[in-house]
């Protein structure tokens, strides 16, 4: 996962690695050889990208965008990898060009939204957070993102709506939970907020996320 508002948020903005798409569809007329290389390359990424290894993905995924300049998941994947290097505008380049290949990615706008908030623009990433709900109304990673993107944007009972339509959508989603209980604490309701920070941590414990358990003990130690 990305951390994009350290201060605010107990675990940032959500990844894609959970749906990555295994296959290649040919986007330009390639050889079976090229088809088998591209397919490689692009394996090799993905596992990269799983294993934190940013920069052997990038290397992979530019060898699959030599080889099919069309291939739009390619620069999407890179994209990724570069955000999650720090370089955050090549990220966006390579958003834009996923893009303007699909303009229905749904994962180019969530990852350039992410890369927008990082960089302090709000309003962009608000603007590809919309937009990636907009296209796939059923994203948690769009609505708990768009939730995000309010809260630092001060817009708190916004941020409320957001995570609740996230936590319809997943009701696992603890990072959610979390980020609701901030949000309601900011607000001034403190008793809902430790309820859905106590459900944050429980969820946290679960499923094995040390990390974030921890992290939020301490928001419930402060507050409480």
């Amino acid at each position: 996962m990305n951390y994009i508002y350290k201060a605010i948020a107990i675990l940032g903005i959500t990844s894609v690695l959970g749906g990555l798409p295994t296959a290649i569809s040919a986007q330009v007329p390639q050889t079976r050889i090229q088809q088998r290389n591209i397919q490689e390359y692009y394996n090799q990424g993905v596992q990269k990208l799983k294993q934190g290894n940013f920069s052997g993905a990038i290397e992979n995924f530019n060898s699959v965008v030599q080889l099919n300049p069309r291939y739009y998941e390619g620069y999407c994947l890179r994209g990724l990898a570069e955000s999650r290097l720090g370089d955050l505008k090549a990220a966006i380049t390579d958003f834009n060009v996923a893009l303007r290949l699909n303009p229905n990615h749904v994962d180019a706008y969530n990852g350039r939204g992410t890369a927008h908030a990082e960089l302090g623009d709000i309003h962009k990433a608000i603007a590809d957070f919309n937009q990636t709900i907009k296209i796939d109304p059923t994203s948690p990673d769009g609505y708990y993102n768009l939730g995000l993107a309010n809260f630092r944007q001060g817009n708190h009972k916004q941020a409320i709506s957001n995570f609740n339509q996230a936590i319809r959508i997943n009701p696992n989603l603890a990072d959610a939970y979390g980020n609701r209980g901030l949000a309601k604490y900011a607000l001034g309701d403190s008793k809902s907020a430790v309820e859905d920070l106590q459900q944050a941590a429980n969820l946290f414990q679960q499923q094995g996320n040390t990390q974030g358990y921890q992290q939020t003990q301490v928001f419930l130690q402060q507050i409480q």
